[in-house]
């Protein structure tokens, strides 16, 4: 998108201040200033004609998406598992190069994460910790790997378990893979499930690498519960259809290694 350009009409002004909100999910008076070269006052007019026509939500400071999940909601499994499955299956393959034979990996609950466990046909000797039933059943009826499935309580409708830290503390993992319902790089990774963030958490602390499997659409998106900051995080892997502007703040990252699939800028 073209940006010092004052010379749009006012209906086309909003409608690529519009197409910007969505791309990003969320954005602030001041970047949509730079962005568009126009003063406060004009800005806070266009957002509020959006608004009045439903198109974005205002929010203290600046504007969200209407497309962007609302905090604590969630999807079905059956719903997430066909969402986006290109991108999903692009980020696997490219996971699945950071598996080496012998490895001991986690694979944490997720649709994305599920996709990963269904390239692992190419490996040799992995032992998999899981928390998720689906996963393990895959992983047990496809492969020959060793599964430890973490006990616990079975979440209905969902297959994975929450487990106890006396578990967890006694098991050493090489990589841990795990996936998230939204990412800022304010916030972190998120999931509208606190019980299931907090014992991710538990066994992403005993791995030696943390990578995250996050698709280009839930960069901008926050939900309820945090997994862990984005410094913890040792490697991010996305889709090819991730923002110029999420690439840039990817690549500014100064601890955090990042990977984009299939890449095609947008």
């Amino acid at each position: 998108m073209a940006s010092g350009n004052t010379n749009y009409f006012v209906s086309e002004r909003q409608g690529l201040i519009c197409e910007y909100i969505n791309e990003l999910k969320r954005v602030s008076v001041n970047d949509l200033i730079d962005q568009f070269n126009v003063s406060p006052s004009t800005i806070r007019n266009d957002l509020a004609t959006l608004e009045k026509h439903g198109k974005i939500r205002r929010t203290h400071g600046g504007a969200v998406s209407i497309n962007l999940s609302r905090v604590g909601a969630e999807s079905s499994v059956s719903d997430r598992m066909s969402y986006n499955a290109d991108k999903k299956a692009s980020i696997a393959a490219s996971a699945n190069m950071e598996i080496e034979d012998g490895d001991t990996i986690a694979l944490l609950a997720g649709t994305t994460v599920m996709s990963l466990a269904e390239t692992l046909t190419n490996k040799k000797k992995l032992t998999i910790v899981v928390n998720d039933l689906s996963i393990a059943k895959w992983v047990d009826d496809n492969t020959e790997h060793n599964v430890f499935v973490l006990g616990g309580y079975v979440r209905k409708h969902y297959y994975y378990m929450d487990f106890s830290d006396a578990i967890t503390n006694r098991i050493n993992v090489d990589k841990a893979f795990f996936s998230c319902s939204g990412f800022s790089f304010e916030t972190g990774p998120t999931i509208s499930d606190f019980a299931l963030a907090a014992s991710q958490r538990q066994i992403l602390n005993r791995a030696e690498r943390k990578i995250l499997l996050c698709d280009s659409t839930k960069f901008g998106e926050i939900t309820f519960a945090n997994i862990l900051s984005v410094d913890e995080i040792d490697m991010i892997i996305t889709d090819g259809e991730i923002s110029i502007q999420n690439l840039n703040s990817l690549k500014a990252m100064e601890r955090t290694q990042f990977k984009v699939a299939n890449q095609k800028m947008t």
